[in-house]
């Protein structure tokens, strides 16, 4: 035989994670964890014994997906899109008919106003012609009934 080429044994401690048993054994680590032995392993008792997770390997699995999110075809994922992309162009549809209807009421009052400047002008105006022609008139005597 080759010396040098073998690995170390040590005498290992064995120790069972579902019942606690703990035994020696041959091997290159010096401690080895089962989550299962002879002990208690349903198929050596007869026993169907519920299962133990004290090795936490449940809980471990459900970390590791916690955060993450289902897997979405690709169909799913242009649908998704497709809808997202019509909302939005609803949206947009939506504040132009808003700021359109908008400026169209600022442009009605913006007339309306004009309109109104107008009429008070042709209405002064009216009251200047009328006012000279009443000081003129004012110096008659009023004709009798």
């Amino acid at each position: 035989m080759k010396t040098g080429i073998h690995p170390e044994l040590f005498e290992a401690r064995v120790t069972c994670s579902g019942c606690g048993t703990t035994f020696t054994s041959l091997s290159t680590r010096k401690e080895i964890r089962v989550e299962v032995c002879s002990k208690c392993h349903p198929f050596f008792t007869g026993k169907q014994a519920r299962i133990v997770d004290t090795e936490g390997r449940v809980e471990k699995f459900v970390r590791k997906f916690e955060g993450k999110e289902t897997r979405v075809s690709k169909r799913k994922r242009r649908q998704e899109a497709a809808e997202a992309e019509r909302t939005a162009q609803a949206e947009r549809e939506a504040q132009q008919a808003a700021q359109k209807a908008a400026d169209e009421k600022a442009h009605r009052e913006e007339a309306r106003r004009k309109r109104a400047e107008e009429r008070a002008a042709r209405q002064a105006a009216k009251a200047a012609e009328a006012a000279p022609a009443e000081a003129a008139g004012s110096g008659e005597k009023p004709a009798e009934a």
